[in-house]
């Protein structure tokens, strides 16, 4: 039996999937910064969750 992907064919860009979550990722970090009291935009403990995640997806 052979499993087949929507998302593997051939035509699929994956640099253009990777741009997209590169350029999010940089929105991000523009928007949750430190600051005493927590990350700036979502108030949690610094480094907040979604920080740390673009963080990941630049690391790709």
């Amino acid at each position: 039996m052979t499993m087949t992907s929507a998302t593997a064919s051939p035509r699929h860009n994956w640099e253009t999937d990777l741009e997209r979550y590169r350029n999010r990722a940089v929105s991000v970090l523009e928007a949750h910064l430190p600051a005493s009291t927590g990350c700036t935009e979502c108030g949690d403990p610094w480094p907040c969750a979604r920080a740390c995640a673009a963080e990941l997806v630049l690391e790709l």
